[in-house]
């Protein structure tokens, strides 16, 4: 009687149930029935080793273990405490009464010949396993622990899946610094996760690098828990990138952008719908983040250091981001033209430039909450919008200046006004207050405010009559005070008074 082979594989992807996939949380206890609701429990399990066990505990991972099944059972239900019972099958059933363990349906690169030394050049040995994996339609290649070298290009292939290690431990460590180390053309559905790839720390080659040549796009890429540095050009480079996820990935002291997702308009999909969560970039040298013409992507939990640029959204459409940061960055984020771009809960500290720069014709730019921490001495404004540009702004909180030449419209800038196109609607105080109170000394008084302005329109009422009341009105303005007299010498009056600034 013949034992199956289960597990061996993230839970998400081994076990499939009817309604989606099944996936259950790190640590939990799962147990094996002959029904869907109710039935038998199986308990005659045994791990890889031949060793007894009635249940199997799920790995750190959120993976199931290798064990084997009770005697010629091929699928079983499987029940994590939940609402219902996901179902799974054995790998691949074997036949006859042998007693052998059944072949591993995942391709270990060390059964061709890899030997992660950290010496041996294991580029073929990782190549001959993506070949393989892609002669049989797909597959998921297991790296593990070790420092496996690669001093040429691994290229990789549609459907074809790599698991590590762990990034600190599942190292492909790249020592030509003229070759990229990981590359694919017109690929699609692939995904690495749990991989370290380190560079040679100079050169021009990037770690990740997927092309488009005559697909629509490059879909379907999952990059998760990965750790990328010191390549000389960029970490992850992927033209046309659809439909995608980059998962807690971490890029660190690359020579060229962190993640430059570039997405020229020469195809009807482009690049889009692609999620960039929890990643963060290090001591770039060129930048941390370079979306180029993406569209309808977001950027959660983001963050960028020590890098001229932190974001730049080149010609972008409907691009987010949401609770992102930059510190240390020449320029936070730059929004070079596009349309639809939404900054939420931003924060830029210790910039020695620009915090956010909107230019070249930006449209549509909502940022809301956005603030400025603690900037560098060498800092020169808080919000750059160049003219031609068109933004919203909420809840901005600045401390150096900010430069305002295109349509700007502002909620709280800080004094409790609000400002649509450049014109301040809602009255404000403070030493640039747009109302208040004055009385009258001998039917005059000055009236301190840099409000004022040439064009202004000063509105003026008599609050408390006083004296001999006359008609106030205006009788001359600077830039920083206005003189309100009145048509009698004696008034004595409260005068109230507002600063309109017409279209």
């Amino acid at each position: 009687m013949a034992r199956q082979l289960f597990g061996a594989g993230l839970a998400d992807y081994v076990v499939r149930p009817s309604d989606g996939l099944w996936a259950v949380a790190i640590g939990a206890v799962v147990t094996f029935w002959d029904a869907a609701v109710d039935g038998t429990r199986y308990t005659d399990l045994q791990t890889i080793d031949g060793e007894a066990m009635t249940e199997v505990k799920v790995s750190e991972y959120g993976g199931l273990p290798r064990f084997l099944g009770p005697p010629d059972v091929t699928g079983m239900w499987a029940d994590a405490g939940g609402s219902s019972r996901a179902w799974i099958e054995a790998h691949r059933v074997a036949t006859g009464t042998s007693t052998a363990k059944p072949v591993l349906d995942w391709l270990s690169i060390k059964d061709f010949g890899a030997q992660g030394d950290g010496s041996t050049d294991d580029t073929a040995a990782v190549q001959a396993a993506v070949d393989a994996a892609s002669a049989a339609g797909g597959g998921t290649l297991y790296i593990p622990a070790g420092r496996h070298i690669i001093n040429g290009v691994i290229t990789w292939a549609s459907g074809v899946n790599a698991v590590g290690a762990g990034a600190r431990s599942a190292i492909l460590q790249s020592t030509n610094q003229n070759l990229d180390c990981i590359t694919g053309t017109d690929i699609r559905d692939v995904a690495l996760q749990g991989l370290q790839l380190s560079g040679p720390g100079r050169g021009f080659g990037s770690a990740v690098r997927f092309t488009r040549v005559s697909a629509p796009a490059t879909t379907g890429i999952t990059l998760r828990d990965m750790l990328i540095q010191s390549f000389g050009g960029d970490g992850v480079f992927c033209h046309q990138l659809a439909g995608s996820v980059l998962h807690r990935v971490r890029v660190r002291t690359c020579g060229g952008v962190g993640f430059h997702l570039q997405a020229p308009q020469d195809t009807v999909l482009g690049g889009a719908s692609t999620s960039l969560v929890g990643c963060s970039v290090e001591g770039c040298v060129t930048g941390g983040y370079w979306l180029d013409g993406m569209a309808y992507t977001s950027l959660a939990g983001c963050a960028v250091q020590q890098s001229p640029v932190g974001y730049r959204l080149d010609g972008c459409t409907g691009v987010s981001l949401t609770g992102c940061g930059a510190e240390q960055c020449t320029t936070g984020l730059t929004v070079y033209g596009g349309t639809g771009a939404t900054v939420a809960g931003f924060t830029t500290k210790a910039s020695d430039g620009t915090s956010v720069w909107l230019t070249n014709s930006a449209k549509g730019v909502v940022l809301a909450g956005v603030a400025e921490v603690a900037p560098a001495a060498a800092a020169t404004t808080c919000l750059r919008a160049d003219a031609g540009t068109i933004a919203t702004v909420l809840g901005l909180t600045a401390v150096k200046t900010n430069s305002l030449l295109g349509t700007v419209n502002r909620i709280d800038a800080g004094d409790g006004s609000t400002v649509l196109a450049g014109k301040t609607i809602v009255p404000s105080g403070g030493g640039a207050a747009r109302m208040g109170t004055a009385v009258l000394v001998a039917g005059t008084v000055t009236v301190n405010t840099t409000a004022i302005a040439t064009g202004s329109v000063v509105q003026l009422t008599t609050q408390i009559p006083g004296g001999t009341v006359g008609t106030p009105y205006v009788n001359s303005r600077t830039g920083t005070s206005f003189v309100i007299k009145s048509t009698s010498g004696t008034d004595t009056s409260t005068v109230g008074w507002r600063i309109l600034d017409p279209s």
